[in-house]
């Protein structure tokens, strides 16, 4: 009897057994392709006697069971009263010798090639193995009577539910745009907090920090204000635009580089100047109220890109005009927050058009905040404001002075 825990280990072990036996007898929680031992289990399907794969929270890839639902020895495991969490696989010969894995690995490719595991390998030459051989084949037994073969129209209907709760699950697993982050979200500063706890963040009453709250509410009102108004970019006057675009500090009381200062993006100047009907095109694809989806976005940088035939068109400017229209949804992505956010979400602070919304606001999404509810009347109006503004305000929190 031995210990495995390394993952490449248990792989090589379940290769090294489908190679020396000829009769597999397997019970899993979960399955999946692209890993040796589910190479190695393909090429020899033909010596599979009994195995049970479960497909509880949809963690069995829907490539795995339409490989393998064909096979008259394969069944799954579809009723919902309680959950299949076996892993068990046992190899025979028909000499009377076996061995067997026990443990925690699923027959996964995270399970056999990257998680923490551990399996007990026992043998049939270990003390009392007569009793545990025929222990583990009655279990199996057990399992095979309340498992069922898939239909091509069940395994149809499971891909698609798989489809639709995939970002799901990665989002559980700390997973955006097929990149996982560094740390846990329980790690961040902010993605776990309530909603009470986040407002006190944002007003900078946890630490002595001036966040000039107040300042930064005034803008995004103001601002409001004028899409409310006028609805479209291009109808804004030349002055309203570069207050919406931070290009501009007209000695009023407002101060609206707030959110992300552009002064220095010239090209973007000139753009909001001469009013380039791209940007207001590409604004319109972000509705006023209501949901903001991926979709949105991606129309939005699609026709945002028109505006900037040479470039020049980075994730600072792009999200600035996003924050300003929808703080809701958008947090303006700059020099000055980009450092501390980045690192409070475990991700790389290479950021751009493409992979903001996923690597970003999917995450922001996501948090326990975001989620909360409007707060009611009885709150002081600013806390409201705030509410409205709640993901753009997270430069608040994030905003470092320059040196």
């Amino acid at each position: 009897m031995k210990i495995i825990t390394k993952p490449a280990y248990i792989d090589n072990k379940l290769v090294e057994l489908m190679g020396k036996y000829t009769n597999y007898y397997i019970a899993t929680a979960w399955a999946s392709m692209n890993s040796n031992a589910a190479s190695k289990l393909l090429d020899n399907k033909r010596h599979i006697t009994k195995m049970v794969v479960g497909t509880h929270f949809y963690q069995t890839h829907p490539d795995f069971i339409k490989i393998f639902a064909s096979h008259r020895n394969v069944k799954f495991i579809l009723k919902t009263d309680k959950i299949f969490h076996p892993k068990v696989y046992l190899f025979s010969d028909e000499n009377g010798n076996w061995e067997c894995l026990i443990g925690s690995a699923n027959f996964t490719q995270a399970a056999l090639t990257k998680n923490d595991e551990i399996m007990i390998h026992i043998t049939s030459n270990d003390q009392g193995s007569e009793k545990i051989f025929t222990d583990i084949l009655e279990t199996i037994d057990s399992y095979w009577e309340y498992a069922e073969e898939m239909t091509e129209i069940e395994i149809t209907k499971y891909t698609n539910i798989w489809k639709k709760n995939k970002t799901k699950l990665d989002s559980l697993k700390n997973v955006y745009g097929g990149y996982k982050s560094k740390k846990s979200m329980i790690k961040s500063n902010i993605l776990s907090l309530q909603w009470d706890e986040y407002y006190k963040k944002i007003r900078g009453t946890i630490n002595e920090k001036d966040y000039s709250f107040s300042e930064r509410i005034e803008v995004l009102q103001k601002i409001n204000n004028y899409f409310t108004e006028k609805q479209i970019f291009s109808s804004f006057t030349k002055l309203q635009r570069k207050q919406v675009a931070g290009l501009i500090d007209d000695g009023s009381e407002i101060e609206w580089k707030w959110f992300g200062s552009m002064v220095g993006a010239g090209v973007f100047h000139s753009k909001i100047n001469n009013n380039d009907p791209n940007i207001s095109n590409a604004l319109n694809c972000i509705p006023l109220t209501g949901p903001v989806n991926e979709a949105n976005y991606n129309q939005f940088i699609k026709i945002f890109k028109q505006a900037f035939p040479a470039g020049k068109c980075g994730i600072g400017i792009a999200s600035r005009l996003l924050a300003m229209k929808r703080p809701d949804y958008f947090v303006c992505l700059d020099g000055q927050n980009r450092p501390a956010l980045c690192k409070d979400f475990g991700i790389p602070q290479k950021i751009d058009l493409e992979t903001y919304w996923e690597q970003i606001i999917a995450r922001i999404i996501d948090s326990v905040w975001w989620s909360s509810s409007c707060p009611d009347d009885s709150r002081k109006k600013e806390e409201k404001q705030a509410w409205n503004g709640r993901v753009a305000m997270i430069d608040a929190i994030f905003y470092q002075l320059k040196e």
